[in-house]
This record gives structure tokens, sequence and C-alpha cells, in this order.
């Protein structure tokens, strides 16, 4: 259940409603809460680009994962895969590393651009009039007051894992050792303090 913790009232364009809601651990988030139509576009648009963004993440990304649907397409269930996730983690940490770095990226979904999306997609080889009618999508979202991209639906959590695969290919090539992400939040574990330093760098 959320917590609103700000008395704001929701404010409305035609296709968008904006909450602000509290954070585990302190801080709010604005979600975008999308109408019907512009949550089919959304869906529609970001769906044909599915493939290309599951051929690009590697197996240590577990969040969000996402296959193509005949309606669209579909993401892992959230329970499942958090549990993935952890199982993961705990299973490496019984072998032969001696530390890890941990990174979160700040702001994550409010600091990626409609321009950072279209350079991610066309950089993985997703369907180019795809790409198009997602970056007319957000900066649509964009002039109707959503930073960045939007918090809430689905079609955002896809794309940004899409930006991030970027940042798990620097830390395979830093340190030769697992890598876990669970969207903005990575795990990577390191031979001794001075990889998991090198892993920080990357990052």
């Amino acid at each position: 259940m959320r917590r609103i913790v700000r008395t704001r009232p929701h404010w409305r364009t035609r296709e968008l409603r904006f909450e602000v809601v509290g954070k585990r651990g302190g801080g709010t988030r604005t979600l975008t809460h999308l109408g019907d139509r512009a949550q089919r576009s959304y869906r529609s648009a970001v769906a044909r680009v599915v493939p290309a963004v599951e051929l690009a993440l590697g197996p240590g990304v577990i969040s969000n994962r996402a296959r193509p649907t005949v309606s669209g397409f579909e993401l892992d269930a959230w329970t499942p895969a958090r549990r993935r996730y952890g199982r993961s983690i705990a299973t490496t940490s019984t072998g032969p590393w001696r530390a890890a770095f941990l990174g979160d990226v700040q702001d994550c979904f409010g600091s990626i651009t409609p321009a950072t999306i279209e350079q991610t997609l066309q950089r993985i080889g997703a369907p180019p009039d795809a790409v198009r009618t997602i970056v007319a999508l957000l900066r649509h979202f964009e002039a109707e007051g959503v930073r960045g991209l939007p918090i809430g639906p689905e079609p955002s959590a896809l794309l940004a894992n899409a930006v991030l695969d970027p940042v798990d290919r620097a830390l395979a090539e830093a340190v030769s050792a697992p890598t876990f992400r669970w969207v903005d939040d990575v795990v990577t574990f390191a031979a001794d303090t001075g990889a998991a330093r090198q892993a920080a760098e990357a990052f």
C-alpha cells in the first residue's frame, strides 16, 4: 500500500495524472498515470522493441524481463523475479568473492531523456519506425509535465533496462565476476577491495 507523504492534489492534463508518493527509506517519487489512449500507444510502441531489448540484456539483469505476447508484451511477475534476484546474490556470495560493489543510479528514471532512449534503441538495433514513435510519445509526455521516463507504466521499466545495459557491460569488462541488476540497483562481486573499487569506477 502506498503512503502519500506530502499533501498535493493530483493534477491532470488530457491524458496524464500525477501522484506524489513516499519511497521506502525516505523521499518521494512522482508516479505518472496514463490515460487509456496514452497507455495503449505507449505499450504498443514499446512492444515492438522488446526482442531487441531482451537480446541486448545479459542474464544478470533480473527485474522487468519481458516477452512478446499476442497483445503486446508481458513482464515477468515481480515476486518470483525478486526471489530469483535474492537467491542469485545469496548463492554467489558463498563463492570465492571477498568483496562486492553496490551501486544505485540516482534519479534513474528522471534522468533518462527522450534523446537517451533514441540513442539506446538505435544502438541495440530496434526497428527505426518504432524508435521514432517511442521518442515522439516521450516528448509528448515531457511537454505534459513528465521529467524523464514516466514512473509507473510498465513500458518505462523495459526502456530503463535497455538504457542501463552499457553499465552491465562496463562492469563485466572491469571485473571478471558476476553482476546482478535489479532496475538501477547493481551488485557486482569482486576478488578483493581493489577490484570492487575498479567496479565502482566503471559504474
